[in-house]
């Protein structure tokens, strides 16, 4: 089986004029629909691709019909290909429900276990939005080791939005990260995928196999002091899964990193 991942698309059908900061930022960047165009159109000259995986920050803010036009985007891109997603902090979960599964507005957290002949997938949500390092509660954690005791006659594949290392990027990890890798490690996880900071990343943790994909939009590089030095970046991550195991065959940036601005962080 061949997957492809995309994250942190921060889609917005119209970006909000500014004269400085972050949305101005934003409005220096070009559409994320272009580089994920160009992404799909690479990975798919690679290889026939079975699964394509989201890893949260579908959208810039959450509009309703951002995720509407997402979910139409992906139906046509992947017409008879299972496009499943998590969610980051600049999703909002009621928007989401109400656009991308077009289901009634809840502000539940949206997990769930997809079983595929060779493994299962399980999706957790670690989205608060506007908390940008993510949070989750007691129930979440108690639902992760539910799932994970309930389906052991495969190994699982662990998707999720934010980072679960110290040291993998200048911004924080999910604060509950610890309190995760102690559940996870007590199971047969196949990976654990994710996105957040727009940068590849990848390692072993106690045996099991850590992707972090690029983003489809920027990548803010910290220069200290609350100075963030933006620039246009975009890429994508190839894996396959063979005999039991799952291995990155190609992370490709789709972008030449056009510098965006620096942002003082600390106004924003």
């Amino acid at each position: 089986m061949k997957i492809l991942q995309l994250s942190d698309l921060h889609y917005r059908s119209q970006y909000l004029p500014a004269e400085n900061g972050y949305q101005e930022m934003l409005m220096k960047m070009e559409n994320p629909l272009h580089y994920l165009d160009l992404a799909i159109k690479k990975a798919k000259a690679q290889t026939a691709i079975d699964l394509v995986l989201i890893t949260g920050d579908l959208t810039e803010d959450g509009e309703v019909a951002d995720y509407a036009f997402l979910k139409d985007y992906f139906d046509k891109a992947f017409p008879d290909t299972p496009v499943l997603v998590t969610l980051g902090n600049h999703d909002i979960k009621e928007n989401f429900y109400q656009g991308w599964l077009k289901n009634v507005p809840t502000s539940n957290y949206y997990n769930f276990v997809h079983a595929f002949e060779d493994f299962y997938l399980l999706s957790f949500d670690s989205s608060v939005y506007g908390q940008a390092d993510g949070q989750i509660d007691r129930g979440q954690l108690n639902w992760l080791e539910d799932m994970l005791s309930t389906h052991q006659d495969k190994p699982v594949l662990v998707m999720t939005h934010h980072h679960l290392l110290e040291k993998q990027y200048a911004t924080p990890q999910l604060p509950q990260a610890q309190q995760v890798w102690q559940i996870l490690k007590r199971y047969d996880i196949l990976a654990v995928i994710n996105g957040h900071t727009h940068s590849h990343y990848q390692t072993t943790v106690a045996g099991i196999a850590y992707y972090t994909a690029d983003g489809l939009s920027f990548l803010g590089q910290d220069e200290g002091a609350g100075m963030v030095r933006f620039i246009q970046h975009a890429g994508f991550s190839l894996y396959e899964l063979k005999d039991g195991q799952l291995a990155e065959i190609n992370a490709e940036v789709v972008t030449s990193g056009r510098f965006l601005q620096k942002v003082d962080m600390r106004l924003c």
